[in-house]
């Protein structure tokens, strides 16, 4: 078989050779230039670099601005007050006592990171300025929520209220609600005497205790300082002309300026320093682009989400690099979503990536307890302490700080970097191993990523310490010791064997929740099942048909056993888990379907949550429940991951990419192609599905010294030729060792440029 195969090496070397200078050029065509090849679509103009998101320059300036009260020329502050090198009028504010205060609202298009700042050019009596900051316009400004404390009378144009709070001159108020409210106009409020004047009259009397509400008015802001440590409103007091600058803000798109007291001020322009990673077409090392416009934009927010998610060396005081959750909260390092960030974060930024998710892991095992537990997070709660302090939140989140040093070494191959800290992930592995029961099942009332602790032997706790088990089998052939692989290795299997037997519920059609809850469908359990090889080839369709109930027209709802206590209904990290699933059972059509419900919206920039970053959490309509809802969220960056490992298809399999896995899921595009850095050098493909003719073409360009397999699709009716040589026909491979399973002929080659046509039959 060795001399076989060495024969079919030297026989693909050779016909590499004479082949090379036409597939180079097909690879160049779709590499170097970002240009499409000829026959791939009429979008021969489209090029990735346009998706990119990242502010083109430091210096950030608004793209629109609305004004309200007293304010002349408020459109003048778009792009820096300049039009061309023509200077625009300054923008002027205007408040006087008892009137609506002037403000002027800031739109940045997307989410941005660093210091607000406005250039002064004059001003009249003392002006103070609130400055806030939000990812969502509905929450710069908040509504009065209040009661009146005394009976109003018809004909009345003053009220008595409880609280003044949030009032502003110019809103409206209502008195009541339904079919015996009022709405007025305020014309006046006094905060000491808890007075509200307006306009026109009352036409009817209007009881104690009524409950009183406002149009949003007064600044408000939707960061959360207890957690992240920075943000809030600012409050600028400039004392005469030139640049005067606010606090840094982490994440958000707009900036609501409010002139709060008596007086005038004029702007020659308003805008931010941008701080944080800002990635220019130059900086990324990898890339997607799809004959789905919609998909490639998922990937570059995704990775745009994951550059917002950054804290460079220096920022807020402190000294190493850290990938944090969320832009504006919890501004925290987060194991669960390291699993999504880690590989976004090397995937698109290569090198320069990596070292964000090392110094993240260093974060996190410099906190492990003695007896393992690594904590969900290093570093939460900064209100008081900007480096925060450990939260060990669940025994799942442990696992997955295990994992996510692991997919480091997956990704990366820093072999020094892993027998390092092996000693600490086997401890890790030793303290997650003790909510094993002696029926091979997890129960551990856990809290894991939704909040609220599941009891019994619970199906998602099990296969993810199955995960875990797996991975550290891997690690151990790797880097440490296989007799503690094999170990590992028949750990899992009876796990695997544990959850079928026991958890699987006919009447669902689908693994149950846990053994207390064995009616209970969930999503992620399910979604997990299908990703890791837990459902039998003949339980696969039912599986996928029994999560497809849970779906709505924005995504798949977590399921009715995983009601989350904030009120949301939709994870997209939840979410990433189903597609991935779909992917793996070559489900690509329903992965594709719940990428669009689930993502699709958010990378519509006509949706007024729209940050151009990807959110925590959704609704069953689609929105947010309140106001510190992350709307730049890393483990929602799932797509930008798969579409590079499942619709690209390239996956490592040994450390660095020293081996790796091309498989692409075609599902409805046409075509795609990219490129994914790796330690030995790029990895390019470009793939073509042409339904009209019942052909599939690949070119792969592959790094020297490595090696791999290359799989794609086929029927029993197939032929497939690598490099002009025909590989597979009549159902069955006939070089390169290969096989033929769910769909696919699975070529392994060793690393060099690969020109592949399958003609369907």
């Amino acid at each position: 078989m060795l001399k076989r195969f060495n024969s079919e090496i030297a026989d693909s070397s050779r016909t590499l050779r004479r082949s090379r200078v036409v597939v180079a050029v097909a690879v160049l065509a779709a590499v170097g230039s970002a240009g499409l090849p000829a026959e791939a679509s009429t979008q021969k103009h489209v090029d990735w670099r346009s998706y990119v998101l990242a502010p083109s320059s430091p210096e950030v300036s608004p793209v629109s601005v609305e004004g309200r009260g007293d304010v002349s020329h408020a459109k003048s502050l778009v792009a820096g007050g300049k039009h061309g090198k023509k200077k625009l009028k300054v923008t002027t504010l205007t408040t006087v006592a008892g009137g609506a205060p002037a403000s002027v609202l800031l739109d940045f298009g997307k989410d941005i990171a660093g210091t607000p700042h406005i250039d002064v050019t004059a001003l009249e009596g003392s002006p103070t300025l609130s400055l806030a900051t939000s990812e969502a316009r509905r929450y710069i400004r908040t509504p009065a929520s209040t009661t009146l404390s005394a009976a109003a009378v018809s004909g009345a144009t003053q009220a008595s209220v409880a609280s003044t709070a949030n009032l502003e001159v110019g809103n409206t108020v209502t008195f009541g609600t339904g079919t015996a409210a009022q709405t007025r106009t305020v014309t006046a409020f006094d905060a000491t005497a808890k007075t509200v004047s307006f306009k026109p009259a009352l036409t009817g009397d209007v009881p104690a205790q009524t409950a009183t509400v406002s149009s949003p008015g007064a600044p408000s802001s939707d960061e959360s300082r207890g957690l992240a440590g920075v943000g809030g409103i600012d409050t600028l007091q400039p004392a005469g002309t030139g640049r005067i600058s606010a606090s840094y803000h982490p994440g958000f798109r707009f900036v609501l300026l409010t002139l709060t007291s008596p007086g005038s001020i004029s702007l020659s322009s308003a805008g931010v320093d941008f701080q944080g990673v800002r990635a220019t077409p130059a900086d990324y090392k990898g890339w997607f682009l799809s004959s789905d416009d919609q998909l490639n934009k998922m990937w570059y927010s995704g990775a745009y989400t994951l550059q917002l998610n950054l804290k460079p060396a220096g920022l807020n005081g402190l000294a190493d690099k850290r990938i944090y959750d969320g832009a504006k909260r919890d501004r925290s390092i987060w194991t669960g979503d390291l699993l999504v960030q880690g590989p976004t974060a090397i995937s698109t930024l290569g090198n320069e990536g990596a070292s964000y998710v090392k110094s993240s892991i260093d974060v996190l095992l410099a906190t492990q307890r003695a007896d393992g537990a690594i904590p969900g997070s290093p570093d939460f709660r900064k209100g008081s302490n900007p480096a925060g302090s450990p939260l060990f939140y669940s025994n799942n989140y442990s696992g997955y700080g295990a994992r996510a040093a692991m997919d480091y070494y997956r990704y990366t191959g820093d072999k020094d970097y892993i027998t390092k800290i092996l000693p600490a992930l086997r401890a890790e592995l030793a303290y997650n191993d003790r909510s094993l029961t002696a029926n091979h099942l997890v129960a551990s009332n856990d809290r894991d990523y939704w909040q609220a602790s599941q009891t019994g032997e619970v199906t998602k706790y099990s296969i993810d310490y199955y995960i875990l088990l797996k991975d550290m089998a891997w690690l151990e052939r790797q880097a440490g010791s296989p007799a503690l692989a094999d170990e590992h290795d028949a750990k899992a299997e009876s796990i695997k064997q544990a959850v079928n037997a026991t958890l699987w519920n006919p009447q669902l059609g689908a693994y149950g929740q846990s053994s207390d809850h064995p009616d209970v469908l969930v999503e992620d359990a399910n979604a997990l099942a299908l990703q890791y090889g837990f459902v039998p080839a003949e339980r696969r369709a039912s599986v996928l048909k029994a999560l497809k109930t849970l779906w709505t027209p924005h995504g798949a709802i977590m399921g009715p056993g995983l009601v989350d206590p904030t009120g949301h209904t939709i994870e997209p990290f939840g979410n990433g888990m189903e597609t991935a699933g779909r992917f793996t059972v070559n489900d690509a059509d329903g992965a594709f379907d719940l990428m669009r419900r689930t993502w699709g919206q958010m990378v519509d920039k006509n949706d007024p949550l729209y940050t151009g970053a990807f959110w925590e959490f959704k609704n069953n309509d689609g929105g947010v429940n309140r106001a510190t809802a992350s709307l730049a969220h890393g483990w929602a960056a799932s797509p930008t991951v798969q579409l590079t490992e499942q619709v690209l298809g390239v996956t490592p399999v040994n450390p660095g990419y020293a081996s790796w896995s091309i498989k692409p899921h075609t599902g409805d595009l046409k075509w795609a192609q990219g490129l994914v850095p790796t330690k030995y050098g790029d990895i390019a493909v470009n793939w073509q599905s042409k339904a009209h003719d019942a052909k599939f073409t690949l070119h792969a360009s592959t790094p020297r010294n490595t090696s791999g397999t290359i799989a794609v699709p086929v029927t029993s009716k197939s032929t497939v030729k690598i490099n002009g040589r025909t590989v597979y026909t009549r159902g069955g491979c006939t070089a390169f060792k290969g096989t033929v399973s769910d769909g696919y002929a699975q070529f392994t080659v060793p690393g060099g440029t690969y020109d592949i046509t399958v003609s369907r039959g």
